[in-house]
Parts: C-alpha cells; sequence; structure tokens
C-alpha cells in the first residue's frame, strides 16, 4: 500500500512523510482496512435499548463506541435501511464525526451555530446533545446541500433548529451571537480516504493551500459571531497543518483575547496539535482508534471582551 500510494501520488506521500516522520507507515497502513460502520442512537426518538432490540431482531452485530455513550459500532456487512432508520430512531455516522459535537459539549440553555452544516450530522447530533431545547441554528451555503440538511433534521426530529443559507463569511453581519459555535469546515478530507481512496489521487498542496485561505475567513467570521465567554470548535477531517494548526494559529495572532482549552474525551486517544501555540489542539490518527483522521480545537472568547 506505501508503494501505491507513493505511485498514486507522490506529492502526498512526500508531504506526509514529512509531517509524520515515523508515523508514517502505520498511517498508510490504516488506509487500507475498510471504514468500520456507526451509528448513534437519536435520543429525541428512541433509546439505546430500542434501537439494540432492532438490530438483534435483524440479525446485526453491535459493539459500543468507547467516546460516544449513545453511538455503536456495527458490522460492516450489515444492512442497515431498515424501517426504524427511516423512521429517524437512529442516524447512520462515522464515530469520528461525532468527537466534534461532544467537544462543543452544546447545553439546553443554549443558543448555537453549525456554521458549515450540511449533511446534518453533527447538526442532529447536537440537537440532541440540547435535549431539543434553546436554539440550533444550521447554516449552509450551498443550494445544492440544504435539501439533505433539512432532510436528516426532520428526519430526527429536531424542532430547535432553524436552517440558513448563507456564506459563512460574513455571516457576522446578521449580528446574532451565539454560546458556542461549530465550524467543521470544508477541507481536504484525508481522514475520508479509507472509503473514497480518489481522495488520495486528487491531493495537491495547492489545493491544501486555497482551502486554508478558506478556512482562515470562517474562522474569524465564526469568532465574530461569539458571545463574551463564548466557545468556538474549529474541526477537519484532515492531516495538514496548514488547514489545522495554522489556521487555529492565525486566529490566535488576530485576537489577543481568545485562547485554547484542553480536549479531553473519555475512551479516545488523542495527541498534541505539532506546534506550541496549538499545542492544546487534539489530532486524532486512525492508527490510534481505528478511524478516520480528525483534528480538533476548542477555543474560548475572553468574557471581558467586545466585538
Amino acid at each position: 500500500m506505501v508503494l501505491g500510494i507513493e505511485k498514486a501520488n507522490p506529492s502526498f506521500a512526500e508531504y506526509h512523510r514529512k509531517l509524520l516522520g515515523r508515523e508514517y507507515e502505520d498511517f498508510i497502513s490504516v488506509l487500507t482496512k475498510a471504514q468500520r460502520k456507526s451509528i448513534r442512537v437519536n435520543t429525541i426518538k428512541a433509546d439505546k435499548d430500542k434501537v439494540e432490540k432492532t438490530l438483534n431482531r435483524n440479525n446485526i452485530r453491535y459493539s459500543p463506541v468507547p467516546w460516544c455513550n449513545d453511538a455503536l459500532f456495527i458490522d460492516s456487512k450489515a444492512d442497515l435501511d431498515t424501517i426504524e432508520h427511516q423512521l429517524g430512531y437512529y442516524y447512520i455516522q462515522n464515530s469520528s464525526s461525532m468527537i466534534p459535537s461532544l467537544v462543543l459539549d452544546p447545553e439546553p440553555d443554549e443558543s448555537v451555530l453549525d456554521m458549515c452544516a450540511a449533511p446534518g450530522s453533527k447538526t442532529t447530533h447536537m440537537g440532541q446533545l440540547m435535549q431539543n431545547k434553546g436554539l440550533l441554528v444550521a447554516n449552509e451555503a450551498s443550494h445544492a446541500r440544504v435539501r439533505a440538511l433539512v432532510i436528516n433534521i426532520q428526519k430526527c426530529g429536531l424542532s430547535n433548529c432553524v436552517v440558513t443559507r448563507q456564506d459563512g463569511i460574513g455571516f457576522e453581519k446578521n449580528k446574532e451571537r451565539f454560546d458556542k459555535i461549530l465550524l467543521d469546515a470544508p477541507c481536504s478530507d484525508i481522514g475520508t480516504a479509507r472509503k473514497n481512496p480518489d481522495i488520495i489521487r486528487r491531493w495537491s498542496i495547492e489545493r491544501v493551500r486555497n482551502l486554508a485561505s478558506l478556512q482562515k475567513k470562517l474562522i474569524r467570521s465564526a469568532y465574530l459571531c461569539l458571545k463574551p465567554g463564548g466557545v468556538l470548535v474549529y474541526s477537519t477531517c484532515t492531516t495538514s497543518r496548514e488547514e489545522n494548526e495554522e489556521v487555529v494559529e492565525h486566529l490566535l495572532s488576530r485576537y489577543s483575547d481568545t485562547f485554547l482549552e484542553e480536549i479531553r474525551i473519555k475512551g479516545l486517544r488523542t495527541r498534541n496539535g505539532l506546534s506550541e501555540k496549538a499545542r492544546k489542539a487534539a489530532r486524532i490518527m486512525p492508527q490510534d482508534n481505528d478511524t478516520e483522521s480528525y483534528f480538533i480545537a476548542r477555543i474560548r472568547k475572553n468574557a471581558q471582551t467586545d466585538d
């Protein structure tokens, strides 16, 4: 597989050898394995016992996801298109994509913004963490992707959610300010390579740099949408420093009243960010938890600050 990757995209291989050092071959070896299936019980409509009974009735094997009490790993050959899925009792979601919502930890009485929301995996997760209370704004810039977002919100029974279709850049012009914001930014998607190998073939440093420029604009806008004392979680499912640590450093250097908070999720192995300023961010390596690659930073806006 290592030789195959280097032949398919030498620049990807060279970049990641420098980035990961001795971890490179362990990282690449996981990309040869099929992605584990997982589901998240939608506690707005069902409890875990009810969903487990459905899985048992359909002879689907399952096991707990250590870092998410409402989630289960599922037999990779299982057919999950059950009536219970159609009714929204559970949501098919990659286990690592549940982590940003857990890190944000939205509460029932808060106002929350999901800045890049489609197709709604994290939106619907945050809605159930909020117990379907408070205010949850799901924003998506792409007209084509809004339909899937709305369908998933409706299927999961969210009644505390408003959908908007705006460019995240400049969202702060709406004047609405939020207690918590999730920016799961558009990225080069290396975390999805286990199910879509073409991601590696299409990777280029030029695309990474273009995405990083977009991400910096989005994170500045997200920051300006925060109330004083509010929390912003920035996440990507990719590996590059340009899209991860450098985006966080950009925000920290621009706004001196902003700081990172430690991230600890029980049952999940994480690594520190690759730079001193972004050390408190979390890198999630696929070889550590048999997941996608992920980067997550929890950012606090000083309570004394003013926009």
